[in-house]
């Protein structure tokens, strides 16, 4: 039977099980009749091993550190988990053994465990209560996912054990992390473990990462990690494999990582983290079919700084951000207007045009403004899926600068997620959200449906193309909103603005040169297309000048129009082309 456990799993040829099969359905001990109550304390907890979605590696281990065996019948569990335990026993000495999975514990542990009824253990910490038959309270422990709990047991693969019996289980220093390896590999981290045995030693912390080189690929292909972590990789299929991050290679990487030649023994290589910054790397042999990786490497006391484009990096399976907490600096220009009066929620896009929304539920002293080229230093979050930045400084560095061409999608998605877009669609509905704006429901004109967020604070709030209007232009961001993981879906455009279309095609953005920009006086328009007509418009829809060309090229004279941002528009037989000028002076 093939037991579903959550997230890239791969089990090491070279690994082997430090388990034995324990003949009880329940990890037990069993004695006979006329036991008598004795030290039963929680001695074990896995509550969040390396899977991604719904964990089924979740235990919580019991041991009987007296000196007779226990009658558990009517034991049970509060609070974290509800379930009652029947019918068993635990000997001196013993163990018992409740787990969200008991199929997934006897895949990857190799033993049988009772399967508890109900609830999950909290990934950030809660109370583990046991109660006797007479609802006397047994033990209860407080685990947490931070100091001085063992921080690596939260998604790195080690469970929690208890350093010795006799020790206060809910002091966080008397919890140490397991150092008994399964060979099990989940999302790039190896599972720890001893439930239904006697506790390890303690895990040195071991790798914050391992990377399989199997299957012409790198799995996981992208990691993130702290200065000070150890990268481990290893040969998980015995071909030949190495790994090639030196600067000969990449000459942007910040130094060089090298494992040596290429080799098909199952090897193991491990790398610590020491030079902040991206790095790429590849496999020598098989790098031609796609068998690359990057890392990327960041200081958690300072501000390390990433490119966007390596900031929205996600796990490439659940649209899961890597860089989630990280505290980094990000540089770009504000497209559009803050969205959250109260606070900050508005887009900074770099000339490459990937961008990050900035978002804080209370504003610093930096006042939005559009064209305003500056530098955010803060922590990378991810909401409902949406990569943001939550600023500790904002520094301005240049003003009314332009804002990077739109791109024209047929649908928003993960790759324009925080970019400048532009669909043409028509509108099927349009739904009130209280006070907060509307949705705006439609087709793109290849049928497909679009979602588009007209914020209140918007000033194409009040301009919402009504049903049977026919297609139009949607100016804005990409964006998202998938309230439960994975974060798959959900994708949609925030809008900026409305673009009426005369039943006319968009034509790309470089179809048209228009030149200076920013502008003073006098804008330059050229193409191999004839250009009929060029509109200015106010960034509110106001018509602020017409100009007919009839030609490929002409000038044309803004000297009366104020300073500030403008749509340009210029319609061809073959169609409409946009962007925007700054006029500046």
């Amino acid at each position: 039977m093939n037991i579903p456990l959550q997230g890239d799993i791969i089990v090491s040829k070279s690994s082997c099980m430090n388990f034995k099969i324990l003949p009880s359905f329940l990890v037990l001990f069993l004695t006979g009749l006329g036991l008598i109550h004795a030290q039963v304390i929680i001695n074990e907890i896995s509550y969040n091993p390396p899977e991604s979605g719904n964990d089924s590696l979740e235990y919580i281990e019991l041991y009987n550190a007296g000196a007779s065996a226990v009658n558990l019948d009517g034991w049970h569990f509060t609070t974290a988990i509800e379930d009652t335990i029947h019918g068993v026993s635990i000997a001196a000495g013993g163990y018992y053994v409740a787990a969200i999975n008991a199929a997934a514990m006897q895949h990857v542990f190799g033993i049988f465990t009772h399967q508890w009824t109900i609830g999950a253990l909290n990934n950030t910490g809660e109370t583990i209560r046991l109660l006797d038959n007479t609802g006397t309270l047994v033990d209860s422990v407080a685990y947490k996912d931070k100091d001085p709990f063992p921080t690596e047991a939260d998604g790195s693969g080690p469970s929690l054990e208890l350093v010795d019996p006799a020790l206060d289980n809910n002091l966080g220093a008397n919890w140490q992390i397991s150092g008994n390896g399964t060979g099990v590999i989940i999302n790039g981290f190896e599972v720890f473990g001893t439930p239904g045995a006697e506790n390890s030693g303690g895990g040195s912390g071991g790798p914050a990462v391992t990377i399989n080189a199997a299957d012409l690929k790198f799995t996981p292909k992208d990691v993130v990690v702290k200065v000070g972590d150890v990268i481990r990789w290893v040969n998980g299929d015995g071909e030949l494999h190495n790994v090639n991050g030196q600067q000969s290679e990449y000459p942007d990487n910040p130094a060089s990582i090298y494992s040596g030649a290429p080799d098909a023994s199952l090897w193991q290589f491990d790398y610590t983290a020491t030079t902040v910054g991206h790095y790429d790397y590849k496999c020598d042999v098989h790098a031609g079919l796609g068998m690359v990786g990057t890392v990327n490497i960041y200081d958690p006391l300072t501000y390390t700084d990433f490119d966007l484009d390596v900031l929205r990096i996600t796990d490439g399976v659940n649209g899961d951000h890597l860089f989630d907490g990280v505290p980094t600096r990000v540089t770009g220009v504000v497209h559009g207007i803050n969205f959250q009066p109260t606070g900050y929620s508005f887009y900074v896009i770099n000339s490459d045009n990937v961008g990050i929304n900035v978002f804080a539920p209370a504003p610093l002293s930096y006042t939005v403004q559009e064209g305003d080229l500056i530098t955010v230093s803060g922590t990378i979050d991810q909401f409902n899926g949406l990569l943001e930045i939550t600023p500790d400084g904002i520094e301005v560095i240049s003003t009314n600068q332009p804002t990077v061409p739109s791109q024209e999608i047929d649908l928003p998605s993960e790759s324009t997620e925080g970019s400048h877009v532009f669909i043409v669609m028509e509108t099927d509905s349009i739904v009130d959200t209280g006070a907060s704006g509307r949705n705006l429901y439609g087709k793109n004109e290849n049928g497909e449906q679009v979602l588009v967020r007209v914020d209140a604070d918007s000033e194409a709030y009040d301009v919402i193309p009504e049903p049977g209007s026919g297609f139009y232009g949607v100016d804005g961001v990409g964006t998202q909103f998938d309230s439960s993981f994975p974060y798959t879906d959900g994708y949609q455009v925030l809008a900026f603005y409305f673009f009426p279309l005369p039943g006319f095609p968009i034509l790309k953005a470089d179809a048209i040169s228009m030149k200076p920009n920013p502008a003073q006086d006098n804008l330059a328009l050229e193409s191999e297309l004839q250009i009929n007509e060029v509109e200015i418009h106010a960034l509110d829809g106001k018509l602020m000048q017409t100009v007919t060309l009839g030609a490929g090229h002409g000038n044309i004279n803004i000297s009366a129009l104020p300073e500030g941002l403008f749509i340009v528009k210029a319609i061809t037989k073959e169609g409409i082309w946009t962007s925007k000028v700054l006029v500046q002076r």
